[in-house]
């Protein structure tokens, strides 16, 4: 199992560039990896946005449905995520980060499997915020 955080905030999602492998260089995806035995799915994802960029995130709602990877042997399931405590992510492990409204989802060439997760994307990002009650 892979896992995926889609970091939204504000109204954008978090972007990030392969370093490698070569194949792969230049190429986006959302941040995450693989769940480790033990882990559940959110484990595993608070893990892989520490190691890869630093901060720490809650984990909300799945985006999208479950993606097949390498010939069926793997599957990536993608979460919705936001930062904590303003914490602002770095890029350890990428070449590039970029932080994308949903008129920009198409300005960069996705990985094949993070592809379908971007069309489940588009519609989170438009809905607005919750209004929030007047002080009284």
């Amino acid at each position: 199992m892979i896992v995926g955080a889609a970091i939204i905030v504000e109204g954008r999602v978090l972007a990030c560039a392969r370093a490698d492998p070569p194949e792969m260089a230049g190429m986006w995806e959302f941040p995450g990896g693989k769940v480790e035995p033990g882990e559940t799915d959110v484990e595993a994802l608070i893990r892989e946005c520490e190691e890869e960029l630093g901060v720490r995130v809650a984990v909300g709602d799945r985006v999208g449905g479950d993606v097949l990877l390498g010939h069926g042997r793997a599957v990536l399931r993608v979460f919705a995520a936001r930062l904590l405590d303003g914490e602002q992510p770095q890029a350890l492990e990428h070449a590039e980060l970029r932080w994308l409204a949903a008129d920009q989802l198409d300005s960069v060439q996705w990985l094949p499997a993070d592809a379908p997760i971007v069309t489940a994307l588009g519609p989170l990002l438009l809905t607005p915020p919750s209004p929030r009650t007047p002080p009284t």
